[in-house]
């Protein structure tokens, strides 16, 4: 007896310290009113979504305000319901990190009236300056981006970023105050604010949303302008089994030939292989997302100004799962693990390094995450 209740003790505490550290989620409020713009109290407030295996519900305060916190990053359709008033539905979208702001109005039930209200996230914070931003899915693949988390740095305003360099400096900033999270999880090596050697780089196939905080000049400290914060939120599955697969190629026949004098040349061929899928394993109850993603890079005909270099190859491989739970219809738990290992040989040659420099890099970084509502 004593075991199993040291086991609830272990299991509540895990959950307290997951929900304050690592939520990945948002919010919805409002304030529900009749036609004349009194309040009303008492009326029930449910959120449905195809990410959220049950549906969260509440009720208006005296006040007429409602919330409904910690909702996964998604579409929503809101019903508000109360004996006597007509039944309203409103469609909401949830950004990560963000509230949004759905108010409606009740009217007499029998009387005529359609509404349709469409409520968007706001992304003012009236309690910071920081400049905050989010982005879809949807949105991420109708933009100029390559498959790469560190890509993600492109889409910031006022972030100038280089393929050759390894962070975008914010606002004139050095770039070593910038924060880069993958589900809440910071992978941003300390002190010098880049991502983690190359296994750190997640796949952008995975990610649900994405938001972007950034800050202004700094008062304090050494005076320089503040870095960004990146911060993610992975895919989960829905009531409804869908996947996809996708295999790119960039050869190096698509690329123009080097010209000019040259002091370090060659011929890269790329390829990236992408497979997801997510469902529910008992419906309602418990869905389930994993995806798999390899990049392969290679340069051939390498040379520099000592000669010919030896073949350059990248080869990595990503697989990630995530868990969505809701045992009962008051806790939600979110649950995922990535694994990635890289292996890249020779690298880091330069115009003047002899062939027989290169080094060899290999990297294996393990995410596991887990948080409850």
């Amino acid at each position: 007896m004593r075991l199993r209740s040291s086991l609830w003790v272990l299991v509540f505490a895990l959950l307290c310290c997951s929900t304050i550290f690592a939520q990945q989620t948002g919010s919805i409020s409002g304030r529900v009113t009749a036609t004349d713009g009194s309040a009303l109290p008492g009326v029930t407030v449910e959120g449905r979504s195809n990410v959220l295996p049950q549906p969260r519900v509440t009720v208006t305060d005296g006040a007429g305000d409602y919330r409904l916190p910690a909702l996964i990053p998604g579409d929503y359709t809101v019903t508000f319901s109360l004996a006597g008033m007509q039944t309203v539905n409103r469609k909401a979208t949830v950004i990560l990190s963000q509230n949004t702001v759905a108010d409606v109005k009740l009217g007499l039930q029998g009387v005529a009236e359609t509404i349709t209200v469409t409520a968007a996230a706001t992304l003012v914070d009236k309690e910071s300056t920081a400049l905050q931003s989010g982005l879809t899915s949807d949105q991420i693949r109708q933009l100029p981006i390559t498959q790469n988390y560190s890509d993600l740095q492109k889409l910031i305003p006022g972030v100038m970023y280089n393929p050759d360099t390894v962070r975008g400096p914010s606002a004139g900033a050095s770039g070593q105050d910038n924060v880069y999270l993958f589900d809440g999880v910071n992978i941003t090596m300390p002190l010098f604010g880049v991502l983690n050697a190359g296994s750190s780089d997640p796949n952008n196939h995975d990610i649900a949303q994405v938001t972007v905080l950034r800050g202004g000049a700094k008062a304090t400290d050494f005076d320089r302008a503040g870095g960004f914060q990146i911060d993610t939120v992975t895919k989960s599955g829905t009531n409804k089994w869908s996947g996809e697969a996708g295999y790119e190629v960039l050869n190096k026949n698509f690329v123009a030939n080097q010209t000019g004098s040259q002091i370090l040349t060659y011929q890269q061929n790329r390829s990236w292989a992408n497979v997801n899928a997510g469902g529910p394993i008992l419906r309602d109850r418990l869905y389930f997302y994993g995806s798999y993603y390899r990049p392969q890079f290679k340069k051939d005909n390498q040379a520099n100004v000592y000669g010919d270099l030896p073949q350059y190859k990248l080869d990595r491989t990503d697989w990630f799962g995530k868990a969505t739970f809701t045992p009962l219809g008051s806790l939600l738990l979110n649950g995922s693990y990535r694994t990635s290992k890289s292996d890249e040989t020779p690298s880091s040659f330069g115009s003047t390094q002899a062939a027989t420099t290169g080094t060899e890099f290999k990297g294996k970084l393990k995410i596991a995450t887990l948080e409850g509502s």
